[in-house]
């Protein structure tokens, strides 16, 4: 069986608090006997979806677009799990992830075949003091109703509130958490 569990940064900030949350779920992957890939969104040429549904035509996952999402279309496939790593931006979830989001669409051919009973996880970072004033909710919201839609299974949510950059090293507890997700995720 497979135990792949790709996770997917979205933050623009090559250290951000996602990046050191990403880390930790891999470690609690591998540790569980899985295999852990931490790709960072934010590095990679994704353009938005354009919405001309050759997809349904070309098969799942083959969009005309000749980006970087190409290659993420068979890993997302094969995968056994997958986490979603992004900051909350605006109250929702940020622009690098969303993009990545929306290019799930060319999944639609097989009615998201793709997605079904796959687990999905997710950790979010915030500057504020809990999901609802951050936003987190809504981003938690979105992504109830999108797995609901795709018959994907929501697996876990770390919140990982932070005020300053100080208190980052401090919160041994999002660590553990973004780790125990990871070793749920590859089991």
């Amino acid at each position: 069986m497979n135990k792949e569990v790709l996770i997917f940064t979205g933050s623009p900030r090559e250290d951000s608090y996602g990046a050191s949350l990403a880390r930790a779920a891999a470690r609690g992957v591998r540790l569980a006997g899985g295999r852990a890939e931490i790709i960072n969104l934010a590095e990679l040429k994704l353009n938005p979806c354009q919405a001309c549904d050759r997809c349904r035509q070309r098969g799942p996952g083959q969009c005309i677009q000749e980006d970087d999402m190409i290659k993420l279309y068979p890993r997302l496939k094969a995968a056994r799990a997958i986490i979603l790593v992004h900051p909350v931006y605006w109250f929702n979830i940020n622009a690098q992830t969303k993009i990545f989001l929306d290019r799930w669409y060319a999944f639609g051919g097989d009615d998201y075949a793709t997605f079904k009973n796959k687990k999905i996880g997710l950790i979010l970072t915030f500057a504020d003091r809990d999901l609802a004033s951050s936003g987190a909710i809504n981003a938690i919201q979105a992504y109830k109703d999108m797995f609901n839609y795709l018959e994907s299974e929501l697996a876990g949510i770390v919140g990982a509130s932070l005020q300053s950059k100080g208190q980052a090293k401090k919160e041994a507890s999002h660590r553990r958490q973004a780790y125990e997700l990871g070793r749920e995720l590859a089991r």
